[in-house]
């Protein structure tokens, strides 16, 4: 869709992009095309749908869902009837009819084509072992129900052989109940967290009349996070030396307790020394609400042939971390869950849960002894002689569940080329974020990028180069190539938070890269994403450098600066007409220089900065030097600066990137340091003496400081004490940031009343990031 100064690359137009470019997994906008649909044009617009996000950006799959053509983050629930999402096993006739007992239409049902008992049976497979409170059964109020028939349910476990293998096909059915003249339509089985994957329904007699089974209902513990954690953007690592004897980690969570992962408790561990520990540690792919966990680990067949029977854990800790770092560098655990040692816990106990308070976790850590006191642990206890068996850390399902969306859910684009250096001016979206939610997002750019190579077989499967090399023709599937950033790349961007924001990374660029996280702070609010848009224009400057000298000041003096630019042309430039100067402290314009001539811009003060409206419009290489003043209390204070035009209806803009724009002076960015050292507070002016007597004369005790290097919030007090040491006065009690600060006192306590003549102690405190800075002055106050 064109209009007038814009060229739109909508869905449709996106899709043929990307099927001309199928060759990689990233968008690719030709500069053909570019060139084409946006000649003369002032913006472009690079529109991305969430079906174009599903299929081609990174993220958690479990964590997601698209509906009505918008993404939002998915809601957990508990007491789930897991009936909805099952599959019809088996049936003894009439099949076609048999899934409408589990649509959730009491309207519609099943009823064998004879009253055989044999025809009479049907098995349901939830998909995934859960526990399970009650099982409903309703039939037809019409008709006479089942009189004689049984419920049978299993955990998913197969029967074993006489060689200890899995048959399969078979089931076994850990619990039955019988019903036996029954007149009931309705019914209900209470299961108390009985384990169910399997249920089964089957006429004792042939039914008398015409029974029809309308619906059948569960109510079991809710959704299982870790469900097919792998598939879902989770992952799990052992962390240490620790050995597999049987399976794979991704068996933990695949819904089947046939399946189990077991370590080798000889394996060193993670603390060194003689003891060693097993240790799990589990990425669920984004950060959840999790209120409880579960760790089953149930032996598998009918004794005395079992197809395992190992030992759990004698004992236990869970740990989370929602993300955070530790001083270290390392994710910060908090403890969630503590078991004491316990020999029933090796044998005896083979289920283990735990309830909790909702807790935002990313990462859940389970960690186990598997020595203590200089000796392993094995299934009979403590290097006891009577062991039966050894092993530890079984697990056959590591399940988690949680209530309410996800507290935070983090997406990655793939590289996005645009075929040329393009200006990126904006970002922008259309999203719902009721109260409660928030959508962020963040940026990066670069010019050169590396091509992966990723290979498949014919099944799908992902094989390493050499393994598909090796594969005959036949066998082979495709080969798909991903851009990833190149030398050169910006880091990310400071953090979008309003649509429309001006873009905040490097440019003009040929690539760049977005990362978005959809942020929940009340469990029953979510963003709703439902267009992601760019919009980009051609460059003002082919490059523009920008450089501040000098690079070294001292804190809270003031100094003139001059920052040098250097704008580079071609062709296609379209130049600019005025410069943007933008920090954190007040700047004052003094001069400006164009290739060594002064000339005399228009300035426009901003709430930032200032705006130089110039004579001419740039078009050609140039070297601009401007002149200003500021003052500097913090590290690494930035002044950035902007290239602007006016088009047919919209202002184009383009950041100067920093850089060395003069190569006879040290320094190549748009920053500025302070010296070394550990000063917080400077520039300390406080008259030793006042007359509050309402004269007009020396009336007020001015105090003014500059806090230094402050870049986040923090505490900075102001106490006026007596001369006993008690407080009489708050003067400030807030916290804040670097910067030029005056207070006054006007000789009055905090109740309003006017003090007694004397001395006392005018007490100012910063509290740095590692450092605390007090500083005490004696006043007189005098009538």
């Amino acid at each position: 869709a064109y209009a007038p100064g814009k060229c739109r690359l909508d869905a449709i137009t996106m899709k043929c992009i990307l099927k001309t470019m199928k060759k990689y997994t990233h968008y690719t906008i030709s500069l053909a095309l570019a060139t084409f649909c946006c000649t003369a044009l002032s913006a472009e617009r690079l529109s991305i749908t969430p079906t174009e996000i599903r299929d081609t950006w990174s993220y958690p799959a479990g964590a997601l869902v698209i509906g009505n053509g918008a993404l939002q983050p998915i809601s957990l629930h508990k007491a789930i009837n897991p009936l909805k999402n099952a599959t019809i096993r088996a049936v003894g006739s009439a099949p076609t009819q048999a899934a409408n007992t589990i649509d959730g239409d009491r309207l519609t049902g099943w009823s064998p084509s004879s009253s055989a008992p044999e025809s009479w049976w049907i098995e349901i497979d939830l998909g995934q072992v859960l526990p399970t409170q009650s099982l409903r059964l309703y039939f037809d109020e019409t008709q006479s129900p089942l009189s004689f028939f049984t419920v049978s349910l299993s955990k998913g476990e197969r029967f074993i052989n006489s060689a200890n293998v899995v048959v399969d096909g078979s089931i076994l059915y850990s619990g039955s109940e019988r019903f036996s003249f029954n007149e009931a339509h309705q019914l209900t089985i209470d299961l108390d967290d009985e384990l169910v994957r399997i249920v089964r329904i089957e006429a004792d007699r042939a039914p008398e009349g015409l029974p029809r089974l309308l619906e059948i209902e569960m109510e079991s513990y809710g959704d299982n996070i870790a469900l097919d954690l792998i598939n879902k953007g989770g992952s799990v690592d052992v962390e240490a030396a620790i050995v597999a004897i049987a399976g794979t980690p991704t068996v933990m969570f695949d819904g089947d307790l046939s399946t189990m992962w077991r370590v080798n408790p000889l394996a060193k561990g993670t603390s060194g020394g003689s003891e060693t520990f097993g240790d799990y540690r589990v990425d669920l792919g984004a950060t959840y609400r999790i209120d409880s966990v579960w760790f089953l680990g149930e032996p598998l067949g009918v004794p005395p042939r079992l197809r395992h029977f190992y030992a759990n854990f004698l004992s236990y800790k869970v740990l989370y971390s929602d993300g955070s770092i530790a001083p270290d560098g390392s994710l910060a655990w908090n403890e969630l869950v503590s078991v004491p040692s316990d020999q029933k816990n090796l044998l005896e106990n083979r289920n283990f849960n735990h309830e909790f308070t909702s807790t935002a976790a990313r990462y859940i850590r389970l960690f186990y002894p598997t020595s203590e006191g200089g000796g392993n642990i094995i299934g009979g206890g403590l290097n006891s002689s009577n062991a039966r068996l050894d092993g530890l850390g079984l697990v056959s399902e590591f399940q988690v569940y949680g209530e309410g969306h996800p507290a935070r859910v983090i997406l990655n684009s793939p590289v996005i080329d645009l075929g040329a250096d393009w200006n990126i001016t904006e970002l922008d979206w259309q999203a719902l974020a009721p109260p409660g939610s928030r959508l962020t997002m963040r940026s990066r750019s670069g010019n050169e990028v590396v091509e992966e190579n990723h290979y498949f077989d014919k099944n799908g499967k992902e094989v390493t180069q050499s393994r598909y090399e090796k594969l005959i023709a036949s066998f082979r599937g495709p080969i798909e190539t991903n851009l990833q950033p190149g030398a050169g790349w910006s880091p990310w961007s400071e953090t979008y938070t309003v649509a429309g924001s001006r873009f905040r990374s490097p440019s003009p660029r040929r690539y760049f890269q977005l990362e978005i996280e959809l942020l929940s702070d009340d469990p029953d609010a979510s963003v709703t994403l439902s267009e992601l848009g760019v919009e980009y224009s051609r460059p003002l400057a082919s490059t523009a450098v920008g450089e501040v000298q000098p690079a070294l000041v001292e804190a809270g003096q003031e100094t003139v600066f001059t920052y040098y630019l250097r704008p580079q042309m071609q062709n296609t430039s379209q130049g600019f007409e005025r410069i943007v100067f933008e920090a954190s402290i007040p700047l004052r314009f003094a001069s400006l220089r164009l290739d060594g001539i002064s000339t005399n811009p228009e300035v426009e003060e901003t709430d930032s900065g200032f705006r130089l409206h110039l004579e001419e419009n740039i078009r050609t290489d140039a070297l601009i030097e401007i002149d200003f003043a500021a003052t500097v209390f913090q590290n690494n204070t930035r002044f950035r600066t902007f290239l602007e035009r006016d088009g047919n209806s919209e202002t184009t803009r383009q950041q100067v990137d920093p850089g060395d724009a003069i190569n006879s002076l040290e320094g190549t960015g748009d920053s500025v340091s302070l010296p070394v050292g550990d000063a917080l507070l400077s520039g300390l002016q406080l008259p030793s003496v006042f007359t509050p007597n309402g004269d007009g004369i020396n009336d007020v005790l001015v105090i003014d400081f500059d806090v230094l290097k402050i870049i986040d919030p923090r505490p900075i007090d102001a106490t006026v004490y007596d001369l006993k040491g008690r407080p009489v006065r708050a003067l400030r009690d807030a916290p804040g940031l670097a910067g030029h600060y005056q207070l006054s006192w006007d000789g009055r306590s905090d109740s309003g009343a006017l003090l007694a003549p004397g001395l006392y102690i005018v007490h100012l405190r910063v509290e740095g990031d590692s450092t605390t800075r007090t500083i005490a002055r004696v006043v007189a106050l005098s009538y």
